[in-house]
């Protein structure tokens, strides 16, 4: 199989002269956590990250897209092995990647982890019937109601994480999932994320956070997990016992290492 297989063609992009605020409209209301920036004729000048649109602060509304976008740190021609791209991708922790015409650098869709979690979904593929509790991860870093959004956002950056499970204080049972999506939703910039006032000001993740959590039990078969990341375009599921008491998690990086354990084996 090759990459153009799995390439969306009509994923969204925006131009280097584009206010930066256009691509947190874009972000925000499509979900989105990487989008390409192009110029006219379509060749990719660079990227911009969720966490890049996060850190732009209120005086620095007036951005253009060229002064926040990042290089790619993968990029991939349509004709390359995908098996090959998928591996590099889960082996540098990017879940979105550029494909380019070979020529002129001229963009021709996006790769993504999620193409190939459909793509196990339509093909009926025999990883999604092995048990959650087979690949999931059981050391969870978690957080809790209460804690700053700030704190939360120290510990995305040092954990390079994008979320977390959100626990009642005193347990682990869950009571909802916190994401960059969900700051990117209430409108947070830099000065909240990275505020050092009191215990007693800013923002509380409690304010932010997404509940219902949606969930996953470890005996379930991985189509479950699967499904729901599909479903509801997320890309962490927390693993709780019949207590709703947080266990592990899975993510689409576990789901498609699994997949390329039994392609290349």
């Amino acid at each position: 199989m090759r990459v153009k297989y799995f390439t969306d063609a009509f994923y969204p992009t925006i131009l280097p002269n584009d206010p930066a605020t256009k691509a947190r409209a874009i972000m925000r209301d499509l979900g989105l956590r990487m989008i390409p920036v192009v110029d006219e004729t379509s060749r990719l000048q660079g990227i911009i990250r969720r966490e890049n649109i996060l850190l732009i602060t209120s005086t620095r509304s007036n951005a253009l897209a060229k002064n926040v976008m990042d290089n790619p740190i993968a990029s991939f021609k349509p004709g390359e092995d995908a098996l090959n791209a998928f591996k590099v991708m889960i082996e540098l922790d990017e879940w979105y990647a550029p494909v380019v015409d070979d020529a002129k650098s001229k963009l021709i869709g996006v790769l993504s982890l999620d193409n190939l979690l459909k793509y196990l979904l339509k093909s009926n593929h025999e990883v999604l019937n092995i048990s959650i509790s087979q690949i999931m991860n059981r050391d969870v870093e978690y957080v809790y109601p209460e804690d700053l959004i700030s704190k939360l956002w120290r510990k995305m950056t040092q954990l390079r994480f994008s979320g977390f499970p959100v626990v009642k204080s005193g347990s682990l049972v869950i009571v909802g999932m916190i994401t960059q999506h969900d700051l990117l939703k209430k409108g947070y910039t830099r000065v909240e994320l990275e505020s050092q006032s009191g215990p007693k000001h800013g923002p509380r993740i409690r304010e932010a956070m997404t509940t219902p959590p949606i969930t996953v039990k470890p005996n379930d078969q991985l189509r479950e997990a699967v499904l729901k990341m599909v479903k509801s375009n997320i890309g962490r599921l927390p693993v709780v016992d019949e207590r709703q008491r947080l266990i592990g998690i899975i993510d689409r990086s576990d789901v498609c290492k699994a997949f390329l354990n039994i392609e290349l084996r």
